[in-house]
């Protein structure tokens, strides 16, 4: 896109002209900055008693007028931060320019740009001011943020560059329509509903989340009911049942740690709504601090539907996009496309939207039967460890041959049901050129990405597999590693050659390098 297609496109701004960030912004920054430095410093002067000795010595007047000379301070480096701050777009890069003392110039170009995210605090609300943040291929190293822009500012950047690519494809519409409108409307694709809401918080992991976060307060609460509760004229209404007491402990920490996991589905995917805009897919959800995010379909790798084991049974999951980059850690989790709250049904549909083609969630395949009889040994010996432990740390037992033959029969039995549990949650499928993969036992994830995605892979044998004539293969792709253990071994190498040959052929006709899906080499 040229600047003039930039300054003349109808309802956008003119991005070719240097823009500023909000002067509402910038004053909000300085509050905040302020605040943030009274907070982190402030506690220490008072604790220490050194506050009340500096106000003493030197005086109220004196003191208040040091602050006065700092917020001055401060609100003259915000101003020249706000004159040197500067960003446009020059056709399809965008440039900024910032530095206080020393100037500092950014680009990054339209297709280069792997994430963007806005995000709105409940303080920028009446301002109708936002954070912009763009992210381009080389991770979270290579962020870039303006602080507060204005809201249609916003839009109008992330649709360009966004869009920036479907320039160079040529269209196929007949020359016959020249009043065709270029960009599809915008309409609502999927839209949470607060029971949806609700269910995300129950099934989801917050719940583990939050108890792992509420873990060190434990030692402190012992502590204070060791000293409170003698005191407390509890025994009226405790039950007389240790075990009844211990069970209705758990249960109301159960029921506190629940309603906070709703509580936090409510605060970050309330109004979560899924707008489909064409290339674009945006998602704008929270209760008080407004997030979006923006996803773009050429960039998706893998769409996941997962499920934890509370959502199978309450029949609701979450659907997870990956693009480019997005091979794990702190970051990716930080920056995922998530769709909260889905049914089955609608999971499927979502995703036959996100990747056509790829249909309905297919029957999978079971891999090898040696897999399960390996499993089942896997798991009796570490039941039999287990047992073996305890009855070393119990001492000796003087149980008769009958009583360790029901012992033995009674592991074999469970190590069996085990490892049959295991072998039917693993499975694959292909549809079309869309591979299915799914993993895990009580919650479960099913990746569903093209052949073509497939960022590496490996086909490997032990020598157990060889002479079982199996193999296992791995693959690579934008969500991590997925592997297909004891594939009969004609099956995997007829997979593996199928998933280079998809990666080749679009390699081949791929116009630019930095447009190449994958590159996969088999071992």
């Amino acid at each position: 896109m040229s600047q003039k297609d930039a300054s003349s496109a109808p309802g956008r701004l003119a991005l070719a002209d240097w823009q500023r960030l909000s002067p509402w912004a910038v004053g909000l920054m300085l509050v905040t900055a302020s605040l943030s430095l009274v907070r982190q410093h402030l506690p220490l002067l008072l604790g220490a008693g050194a506050g009340l000795a500096l106000v003493e010595g030197v005086g109220w007047r004196e003191v208040g007028g040091v602050a006065a000379l700092l917020l001055l301070l401060g609100g003259l480096l915000s101003l020249l931060y706000y004159r040197r701050f500067r960003f446009r777009l020059d056709g399809d890069v965008l440039v900024i320019q910032k530095g206080l003392f020393e100037h500092r110039e950014f680009k990054v170009s339209a297709r280069h740009v792997q994430h963007i995210a806005v995000h709105q605090p409940l303080y920028l609300r009446p301002f109708d001011v936002v954070q912009w943040q763009v992210e381009t291929l080389a991770g979270e190293a290579s962020r870039i943020e303006l602080p507060g822009i204005r809201r249609e500012l916003a839009d109008a950047l992330g649709e360009t560059l966004q869009g920036a690519d479907d320039t160079d494809v040529p269209s196929e519409e007949p020359a016959g329509e020249p009043d065709a409108p270029s960009q599809p409307r915008s309409r609502v694709r999927y839209a949470l509903t607060p029971r949806g809401l609700v269910l995300h918080g129950l099934t989801s992991r917050s719940i583990y989340v939050i108890a792992a976060m509420l873990s060190p307060l434990l030692q402190p609460l012992e502590g204070w009911l060791h000293h409170r509760l003698p005191q407390l004229d509890l025994l009226a209404w405790l039950p007389d049942s240790p075990l009844v007491a211990v069970g209705l402990g758990m249960g109301v920490v159960v029921l506190v740690l629940t309603a906070l996991s709703v509580l936090a589905a409510w605060w970050r995917f309330h109004g979560y709504v899924l707008r489909d805009e064409g290339e674009r897919q945006v998602q704008v959800s929270g209760l008080f601090h407004r997030h979006e995010q923006v996803l773009s379909l050429s960039r998706l790798q893998v769409v996941e539907w997962g499920q934890t084991g509370l959502g199978r049974v309450l029949g609701r999951g979450y659907l997870v996009c990956h693009q480019f980059g997005a091979l794990g850690g702190a970051a990716a989790e930080s920056r995922r496309f998530l769709v909260p709250g889905v049914t089955l049904a609608e999971g499927e549909a979502l995703i036959e939207s996100l990747l056509p083609g790829s249909g309905t969630l297919p029957p999978l395949n079971r891999v090898s039967r040696v897999y399960r009889r390996v499993l089942w040994l896997r798991s009796l010996l570490g039941l039999s460890a287990g047992v073996a432990l305890l009855a070393w740390l119990a001492g000796p037992m003087l149980l008769s041959p009958w009583a360790w033959g029901l012992v033995a029969a009674g592991l074999a039995g469970l190590a069996a049901g085990a490892a049959q549990l295991r072998w039917q949650a693993l499975g694959w499928a292909q549809q079309g050129e869309t591979l299915h993969v799914r993993q895990g036992l009580w919650g479960q994830r099913t990746s569903v990405f093209p052949l073509s995605h497939v960022i590496s892979l490996r086909l490997c044998q032990s020598w157990l597999q060889r002479r079982r004539g199996v193999a296992t293969l791995q693959l690579q792709v934008a969500n991590g590693r997925l592997t297909l253990p004891f594939l009969d071994e004609p099956l995997a190498r007829a997979l593996a050659d199928r998933l280079l040959a998809s990666v080749e052929s679009v390699t081949e006709h791929s116009p630019e390098p930095g447009r190449r899906s994958a590159c996969a080499a088999r071992r």
